[in-house]
C-alpha cells in the first residue's frame, strides 16, 4: 500500500474504509502518539474502551504474540476492536515473522496500530510496506509548523496572530511537547479565550526564563546537578544568550561568597539584606545556601565560575560544553 499523507487517512476513514493495519513512523515522537489516539477514538467512537481497546509497548518487552492474539479476539459490543503496539523498531528477528504472519491475514474486526520511532523506510520489513497504511511523522517545519500551532491554539478556543506564532517558534526548538505546554501558558495568560498577541508571548516568555533561572540558582545552590543542567539546557533552548546565564552563575556565587562573609562577621539576616540590596526572603534562602559550604570552598568555587567566565569570552569552545562542565564542577561535594 502506498504511503498516506494524514490528510488522506483521515479521508479514508470518513468514506468509511477502516485499515486492518496501520503504521506511523518517524522522529516526532508527539506525532505518533497524537494521531494514534486520534484514530483510536475515530475507529471506538462510543463503543466501550475497557473491553475493545489495548496497548502493549515493545520497548517494555510486553510480549507481541499476546498483543497478536489480542487483535485476533472479536470485540465486545462494538464493530472493532483496536491494538495498539508501540516502538516497533525494537522487536526481535523472530517477532518480524509473527507479524508478517499476522498482516497478511489479519482480523477484519480490529485494527492494528502500530508505532515505530525508525524514520527509514528500509530498517523494517517489505511486507511493513506492503500491508500498512503508513503515515510518515517527521519533525515540522516552516509552514506546516506554523500551521501545527494556529490549529493547536485554535482548538484551545483561541486565535493567534501570524506575529505571536513568529515569535513563538523564534523563543522554542520545533519540539511539539514543548509548545504545547508554552501554547497551554499563554492560554492561561490571556484568561478568557481570546486573541493570543506577539505582546503575550513576550510576556510569558520573559516570565518563563525568569522562573528558569531561579530555578538554576536553587539547583546550584543545592548541589543538584541533574535539575541544574536541565535549567541550563532550558534556558538556553528558550533563547537565553549563554553570556546571560554564565553572568548569573556568577553573580550567584559572588552572592553566596559575600554572605558567607558578612554572616561571619556576626551580621544578621535584615542587616545583611540591606547591605546587598537583597529581598529578606530571597537573603533568607541565599543564607541557607551558602550554610552547607565552607568559606574556602566558595572561594574555590567563585573563582572557579569566574575562570569559566573568562573562559567564555576568550575562546571558541562551544558555550554549552563550558556552561555544562561549570555546572558539574559547582555542584561537586564539599
Amino acid at each position: 500500500m502506498p504511503r498516506l499523507a494524514i490528510a488522506d487517512l483521515w479521508r479514508r476513514l470518513d468514506q468509511g474504509t477502516i485499515d486492518p493495519f496501520y503504521l506511523f513512523f518517524g522522529q516526532e515522537a508527539y506525532l505518533i502518539r497524537e494521531y494514534t489516539e486520534t484514530l483510536t477514538a475515530r475507529i471506538l467512537g462510543v463503543a466501550p474502551r475497557d473491553f475493545n481497546y489495548d496497548r502493549y509497548a515493545m520497548a517494555d518487552r510486553d510480549s507481541l504474540a499476546e498483543a497478536l492474539g489480542t487483535a485476533r479476539t472479536l470485540p465486545v459490543m462494538a464493530m472493532y476492536r483496536v491494538v495498539v503496539v508501540q516502538d516497533l523498531q525494537e522487536l526481535r528477528k523472530a517477532d518480524w515473522k509473527l507479524l508478517e504472519g499476522y498482516v497478511t491475514s489479519p482480523s477484519e474486526s480490529t485494527a492494528l496500530i502500530a508505532g515505530s520511532r525508525d524514520s527509514e523506510p528500509k530498517k523494517s520489513p517489505d511486507f511493513v510496506w506492503k500491508h500498512a497504511a503508513a503515515v510518515a511523522c517527521a519533525p515540522l517545519d516552516g509552514g506546516n509548523l506554523r500551521g501545527w500551532v494556529a490549529k493547536a491554539v485554535t482548538e484551545a478556543g483561541y486565535s493567534i496572530t501570524d506575529q505571536a506564532i513568529r515569535g513563538l517558534l523564534q523563543d522554542h526548538d520545533p519540539d511539539l511537547r514543548i509548545l504545547e505546554r508554552e501554547i497551554e501558558k499563554l492560554c492561561t495568560y490571556v484568561g478568557e479565550p481570546g486573541e493570543v498577541s506577539l505582546e503575550d508571548v513576550q510576556a510569558v516568555g520573559q516570565a518563563s526564563r525568569q522562573h528558569s533561572l531561579f530555578a538554576l540558582s536553587d539547583a546550584l545552590g543545592g548541589r543538584q546537578p541533574g535539575p541544574a543542567l536541565l535549567e541550563v539546557d532550558h534556558l538556553l533552548n528558550q533563547g537565553e544568550p549563554p553570556l546571560v546565564v554564565m553572568s548569573m552563575i556568577v553573580r550567584h556565587f559572588r552572592l553566596l561568597w559575600t554572605i558567607k562573609q558578612l554572616a561571619g562577621q556576626d551580621q544578621d539576616r535584615y542587616r545583611i539584606a540591606k547591605t546587598l540590596r537583597l529581598p529578606p526572603n530571597v537573603c533568607r534562602t541565599l543564607m541557607a545556601q551558602s550554610g552547607s559550604f565552607s568559606a574556602e570552598r566558595l572561594q574555590e568555587l567563585y573563582g572557579a565560575a569566574l575562570e569559566a567566565d573568562l573562559t567564555f569570552k576568550s575562546t571558541n569552545k562551544p558555550p554549552r560544553t563550558i556552561l555544562e562542565g561549570l555546572v558539574l564542577q559547582l555542584c561537586a561535594g564539599v
